[in-house]
């Protein structure tokens, strides 16, 4: 949720074009140099340079640079080393003769199998190299390694959710797309787009091919970006697939995890809220309505769902965030991420308190609503009156959509109508005991238990929304905390 669909297809994209950069390195160094000579020095003096320097400096951020860049080098050294003996145990000398295609059909296969598109480049630079194969049938086998890398993200998105899915495809479609185009459009003139450039390495005429034509890919996708995504959105929806689970979320990246669970505490509040004006026999239509699309998508099944089920529902979203909050806490967190991450757990807690406290008096509720005495009928009335306007204002109040003056002063506004509407409701229970109001079709024991009922209700109503106040002023303290942490990034 921290991007949308559209942003993500860019991104996967250019992830096709960027990843072309690991040809260029190892025809450009790996068969030039040794990178295994260049790599270690350079890890030498990356880790010794990393715990010279002071954490937070310049000179630590460059020789986490020189040791990144290290890895790097050693990494691609390593893969081509175990790529250099697969032409013997793969021969393939036995394309020899045979169409374009079979090259492409066994750089799919391939691709498929190591799941990897730079060990095919890798590979089939080294038997280029070798004089094995023709820079034709390379670049057919490069053209195919494209199409069987996407089996990575396919296999990903099986059982998944509706975005990885809808990624998944956007990723097929544009490989398929650009590939074919490539093989059938580009690969014949081959000769006289390489002439046209003045390359004649075959090493070098290989690697220029690959970025050239998903380059082109890119360039000719970019127009049609945000069409193209609308179609993808429409292939699947959240009917096709499982809801998605915040477990599912890695936590190895703090800031993104945290704003992931950010967007999970803000649904399950809005979950929360709608469950609690079920108690009031409250419709849950009009507050869905004025809310954008973003924040009420999946939340529809509230119109229809019993309360016992959307209570069921928010019991087991909390207990998915307090295991995935603890799976967070276990990464190394800055201070402000350790506060950030507390404030959605205290979010959290005050917003369940607050719904467990109204399911605790539902059928104290339900008896005051169908009471045959009208002063407990009264008190329903009056209690869902003041419930309906509450919760219309408390959800006007969203954390993000006003200044943090202006939400702590509706806050306290708020908090101070809550206290005084405790008042008045038990003044009227009260009121009720006065001479001449007492009905007389019940004992005096039935008033007296039903006097302590009514006061029960008013002061966990009270509690209740006490509580989704204390929810909202913590979650406003996050949202101070992130833009904090936004300043002082720019």
């Amino acid at each position: 949720g921290i991007m949308p669909l559209y942003n993500g297809i860019g991104v996967i994209l250019g992830a096709n074009v960027g990843t072309t950069a690991t040809g260029w390195l190892v025809a450009t160094l790996g068969f030039k140099l040794d990178l295994e000579e260049m790599a270690i020095p350079m890890l030498g003096i990356g880790c010794l340079a990393l715990v010279s320097f002071q954490k937070g400096s310049r000179r630590r951020a460059i020789a986490s640079l020189i040791l990144g860049l290290g890895l790097l080098l050693f990494g691609l050294s390593l893969m081509k080393s175990s790529v250099a003996d697969l032409p013997q145990s793969w021969d393939i000398t036995q394309l020899t003769g045979h169409p374009a295609l079979l090259y492409l059909l066994a750089g799919v296969m391939a691709a498929a199998l190591i799941q990897s598109s730079s060990a095919i480049m890798m590979l089939t630079l080294t038997t280029l190299h070798a004089g094995l194969i023709g820079l034709p049938e390379a670049a057919a086998l490069v053209i195919g390694a494209d199409i069987g890398t996407t089996s990575t993200t396919v296999l990903g998105s099986l059982g998944s959710s509706a975005i990885k899915k809808q990624l998944a495809l956007s990723h097929v479609m544009f490989n398929l797309t650009v590939d074919f185009a490539a093989f059938f459009l580009l690969l014949p003139f081959l000769p006289e787009l390489l002439a046209a450039i003045s390359l004649s390495d075959p090493l070098y005429s290989l690697v220029a091919f690959h970025s050239l034509f998903n380059l082109l890919g890119l360039l000719c996708f970019l127009p049609f970006l945000k069409p193209f995504s609308h179609w993808i959105e429409k292939r699947f929806n959240d009917k096709d697939s499982q809801r998605p689970s915040i477990l599912s979320m890695p936590t190895e990246v703090p800031e993104a995890a945290i704003t992931a669970m950010a967007n999970q505490v803000e649904r399950l509040w809005l979950e929360g809220a709608l469950n609690n004006l079920q108690h009031f026999d409250l419709p849950t239509q009009d507050i869905l309505e004025k809310l954008d699309n973003k924040q009420t998508a999946g939340l529809n099944h509230w119109l229809t769902d019993a309360w016992q089920q959307c209570y069921e529902q928010i019991k087991d979203d909390e207990d998915e965030l307090l295991q995935f909050s603890l799976r967070l806490q276990q990464q190394p967190l800055s201070p402000r991420q350790s506060k950030q991450l507390t404030e959605l757990r205290d979010v959290t807690r005050a917003l369940i308190y607050a719904c467990k406290t109204l399911k605790d008096i539902h059928n104290n509720l339900i008896h005051l609503r169908k009471s045959s005495d009208p002063q407990a009928r009264t008190l329903f009335f009056q209690q869902q009156c003041f419930n309906q306007r509450f919760y219309q204002q408390l959800f006007s109040l969203i954390p993000g959509q006003h200044s943090a003056d202006y939400q702590q002063e509706e806050i306290e506004r708020l908090k101070q109508e809550n206290d005084k509407h405790l008042e008045t409701t038990n003044s009227q229970v009260y009121a009720g005991l006065e001479p001449g109001k007492i009905s007389q079709t019940t004992s005096p024991i039935d008033e007296d238990a039903q006097l302590s009922t009514q006061l029960n209700v008013n002061r966990e109503i009270h509690h209740a929304n006490r509580s989704l106040l204390q929810s909202l002023n913590r979650w406003q303290t996050f949202i101070t905390l992130s833009s904090d942490e936004s300043a002082i990034a720019q």
